[in-house]
């Protein structure tokens, strides 16, 4: 047990003398702190969400494919996985409101590039900077959470979180729509800047600083396992995106053979350091480890749905940009409520309760999406039902995961688990675009219309999505074995 955790322990009034039934109460300059750098990931997946809208009239626009197009969210979230892995050597050297405001800056500067962007490469260069700033962003604020809020409150604050940057699906859509219709896709960056001004104002009066003493002396970080690590996921990423493309051939299987490879070698590398870029032994924590397998479904299996049904909605049933978003409205809103609901109760129930009773639901839903696929009104309920249940998986898997971990390997906990959450959104995403443009193409050729094939990709598709609930809900029954309910500072490090 760290010296550090022993003090606040010490420090920690007994639980008869805590208001709200012995919980510590959470700092209002904490969740304020929290808020202005989750408006950093709402304003990334606000530009995703809106995007993918004008998906369709991108196409058009630069006469590109589905399996290009994808690249803005693919090549945004690959950028990102890549970036976080840094993230405990910044957090250990860097003082904190310093990290927040290079995330600022560099976001900042990625939305101007979009805003003027003449080119889908000047578009994908404007994603690919914004990926940047949130790269700091993301694992900053799990990293303040897990070192400044109450143990029994961490469920609650990244509920929190998830209300701000799943508010963003639910607003993304419908304001990328109503742009689309009056406007053109620049304004979407153009309308981010104003918040991105309200972010830098909260973040400068509240961000705490969460080093601790030594902390910038110790800070080390070696550019072969950033090589290697950026290497590896880029590898994996690229090998499933093109997929479809090199029609699995020996160019898949070298690049995704090769990109596992390289990621063993950065896993020996790490466990051989004695100051490693990211402390992999968190995998030796069980219940850990199935969190973050766990996660790679969840969060693969919402983002590759969100990019499906967009294009769905309009290019199978024909249905304008606003329409389309209007459709899936109620689904977001769902999804950013329920979140934080279920992040207040983990408090007096085992996560994995909640865990087990999500994927069977989104299970559910996978299979009506397949069975009724051709009714706009059977897809709009689903995809409301299919994000509330999300909500039941995604915060209490990722409050129960970093449970498991003692103090002293918070900050490679949050950055491997931005990480995952983050490559499972590329993967996911790059997954539906081959899949859909595969079996697009494969209808198209048999004699089908362009509405008909993506009706029936959209349908093929969905299967393996389902498939990915599945195994969510085998690994979440596992963690009633292989996980603990102790809090982490109980919890002897091997």
């Amino acid at each position: 047990m760290s010296e550090r955790t022993e003090s606040d322990q010490r420090a920690d009034p007994a639980p008869g003398q805590l208001p709200d039934g012995g919980k510590q109460p959470v700092q209002s300059r904490l969740i304020i702190a929290v808020v202005s750098l989750a408006i950093l990931t709402f304003l990334g997946i606000l530009s995703e969400t809106s995007l993918n809208i004008a998906y369709s009239t991108l196409m058009q626009e630069f006469a590109i494919e589905a399996s290009v197009v994808q690249w803005l969210t693919t090549g945004y979230l690959l950028l990102l996985s890549v970036a976080i892995p840094a993230s405990p050597f910044m957090v250990r050297r860097f003082a904190t409101k310093t990290l927040f405001i290079a995330a600022v800056l560099i976001f900042t500067a990625g939305t101007v590039l979009g805003a003027f962007a003449t080119s889908f490469l000047l578009l994908l260069a404007a994603r690919l900077v914004m990926a940047l700033g949130t790269g700091i962003s993301l694992p900053l604020i799990t990293n303040i959470i897990l070192e400044k809020a109450p143990l029994e409150q961490r469920g609650a604050m990244l509920g929190i979180v998830s209300l701000v940057t799943c508010a963003a699906p639910a607003i993304g859509p419908v304001f990328g729509g109503i742009v689309m219709e009056f406007l053109n896709w620049h304004w979407i960056f153009y309308t981010m800047l104003p918040f991105l001004v309200v972010s830098f104002l909260m973040g400068m009066a509240t961000v705490p600083e969460i080093r601790h003493a030594g902390d910038r002396e110790q800070a080390s970080i070696s550019v072969p396992s950033m090589i290697l690590v950026a290497l590896g996921l880029s590898g994996l990423i690229v090998a499933v995106s093109f997929f479809a493309t090199w029609q699995g051939d020996w160019r898949f299987w070298t690049v995704l053979v090769a990109s596992v490879v390289v990621l063993a070698g950065f896993v020996m590398v790490q466990l051989k350091m004695s100051e490693p870029l990211v402390q992999v032994r968190v995998f030796a924590y069980s219940g850990f480890s199935l969190g973050m397998l766990i996660l790679l479904m969840a969060s693969g299996s919402v983002l590759g749905l969100n990019f499906l049904l967009p294009i769905v909605l309009q290019r199978g049933f024909g249905m304008s940009s606003l329409a389309a978003a209007l459709t899936l409205l109620p689904g977001a809103v769902v999804g950013a409520i329920s979140a934080p609901l279920i992040g207040g109760s983990l408090k007096s129930h085992f996560p994995p309760k909640f865990i087990v009773i999500g994927f069977v639901a989104v299970t559910l839903m996978d299979a009506l999406f397949i069975a009724v696929t051709g009714n706009i009104w059977v897809i709009a309920v689903a995809y409301a039902a299919f994000m509330a249940f999300s909500g039941f998986v995604l915060v209490p898997d990722q409050t129960h995961a970093l449970n498991q971990l003692p103090g002293q390997l918070n900050a490679d906990g949050s950055a491997v688990m931005n990480t995952v959450q983050q490559m499972a959104g590329a993967i996911g995403t790059a997954v539906a675009s081959a899949l859909v443009t595969e079996f697009a193409v494969a209808q198209s050729a048999a004699g089908e219309s362009v509405a008909d094939s993506y009706m029936h990709a959209f349908t093929q598709s969905m299967w393996v999505i389902g498939g990915m609930a599945v195994v969510g809900a085998l690994l979440a029954a596992l963690m009633f074995r292989y996980s603990t309910r102790r809090p982490p500072e109980l919890t002897e490090v091997g």
